[in-house]
């Protein structure tokens, strides 16, 4: 069964949480982008203005993410210095943290402050030699691949380049589970599926969707 891992880069902690509520027991876990508009042009939560006072009750543990009991959270960095984000992230309780290889990162940093505590993915945008993954290989467990050309941009259309860089990077790294984001839906899963993703990551087909549980339902559903 593929798994299917809704993505958001939520605008505000209330969009964060009328998303979640709207997969309530569908999903096991719950991607939250973190866009910090330097990396990536646009911006979201808690990078924005403001959101700082909300974020620091999070770190303290005197608030929990929505629906906290319910999910477990992977974090995408779409941001420059991951190391650096990453210790607030995993004192809120996120399981799993991205980041790109495009960014500027100390991967030593990022490996000292996941520890044990959580896993460790690279991110690659298209055109980005997959060879880039050799450096980090030994210590990661999930490769993504973003399905759209710009990231960080709402509304991209599905970027076919990224069905040759799924293949190749199965083949170079058989054991690695391979998750895709960006332009997910029931027309391009079946392509990234026979590729060899394993674990997508929709966001406008699920939360724009009339029956977001049927959406889920048909991408869970289609044969590996």
């Amino acid at each position: 069964m593929t798994e299917v891992i809704p993505s958001l880069p939520a605008l505000s902690y209330a969009e964060l949480s009328q998303k979640l509520s709207l997969v309530r027991g569908m999903v096991k876990t719950f991607q939250i982008d973190v866009a910090d508009g330097m990396f990536v042009p646009s911006r979201s939560w808690p990078m924005n203005p403001g959101d700082d006072v909300q974020f620091e009750r999070l770190v303290r543990g005197q608030d929990r993410l929505p629906f906290a009991d319910e999910f477990e959270f992977e974090v995408h960095f779409m941001a420059h210095s991951p190391e650096k984000l990453l210790p607030d992230w995993i004192r809120v309780g996120v399981v799993r943290a991205l980041f790109h290889v495009e960014a500027r990162h100390d991967f030593s940093a990022l490996r000292a402050a996941a520890g044990d505590t959580v896993e460790l993915g690279v991110s690659l945008k298209i055109g980005t030699p997959i060879e880039r993954i050799d450096a980090y290989i030994e210590h990661i467990s999930v490769v993504q691949l973003m399905g759209i050309a710009t990231i960080g941009v709402q509304g991209q259309p599905f970027d076919p380049r990224v069905l040759s860089t799924i293949r190749e990077v199965h083949a170079r790294y058989p054991n690695v589970i391979i998750e895709v984001d960006g332009s997910v839906n029931l027309e391009t899963a079946p392509e990234l599926i026979a590729a060899g993703a394993r674990r997508l990551a929709p966001g406008s087909y699920v939360f724009n969707a009339p029956d977001p549980k049927k959406a889920i339902d048909a991408l869970t559903s289609l044969p590996l």
